[in-house]
């Protein structure tokens, strides 16, 4: 892991690798903080890569980040999981984007909920590995440090599950189902005195929402 320069509360710039740099911000990061540093990140990342570097926006897109930076935005919704054709498209445009000049770099940005950037991070460890190739064995462990850190324990299972998802279809494991699979029934238990409320997404849009029966309780 190469040094990093933090700022208070907004955008960190942190070289995972010599050439994949996280540029994240906290989630409970103010507005304003976030707006001062992309500023001085953007100048840092041209005075120090000049032509050579390209930003992944993996949040909601942003008029001010496309001002200051160039931006390819392959972002989600916080909290989701991206679809598995995101991630395989983004770790391809990683991959061509750093064999297409020796001193290209990948920044990856992300507002908040820097979990986005640790599964794109570890889906391209896993897209990376399939060349086994020796010489990159010390930057995949550090993008697996770095990926811990904002989903280990703590990190949401479906992120995890699609990471695992995404790595079987890279070897073979497992493959897509082109048939649609329709879901019928979810069945809880041992959870009384509990209100749920589920929301379903397909292809991260909502297309059905239960509404708590009883709006005093706490919902899950």
């Amino acid at each position: 892991m190469v040094g990093c320069c933090p700022v208070e509360e907004g955008l960190t710039l942190q070289y995972v690798t010599s050439r994949v740099i996280a540029l994240c911000s906290p989630e409970d990061g103010s507005e304003k903080a976030y707006v001062d540093s992309l500023k001085g990140a953007a100048l840092e990342l041209k005075t120090k890569h000049f032509e050579h570097y390209k930003v992944w926006n993996v949040s909601r897109p942003r008029h001010d980040l496309t001002r200051c930076l160039a931006v390819e935005n392959s972002g989600w919704p916080a909290r989701l999981a991206p679809p598995l054709d995101r991630l395989c498209s983004i770790c391809k445009q990683f991959e061509q984007w750093l064999l297409a000049n020796n001193q290209n770099v990948v920044v990856i940005h992300c507002k908040g909920y820097r979990s986005r950037a640790a599964m794109v991070l570890l889906a391209f460890m896993h897209y990376n590995a399939i060349c086994c190739n020796e010489e990159y064995v010390e930057e995949r462990f550090d993008m697996k440090r770095f990926a811990d850190k904002y989903m280990g324990s703590n990190g949401q299972p479906s992120h995890k599950r699609y990471i695992m998802y995404f790595s079987s279809l890279l070897s073979g494991r497992i493959r897509v189902n082109p048939a649609p699979v329709y879901l019928h029934r979810i069945t809880v238990s041992r959870l009384a005195g509990r209100v749920l409320s589920f929301k379903i997404y397909e292809r991260l849009q909502p297309v059905y929402h239960t509404l708590p029966a009883d709006p005093l309780k706490d919902s899950y």
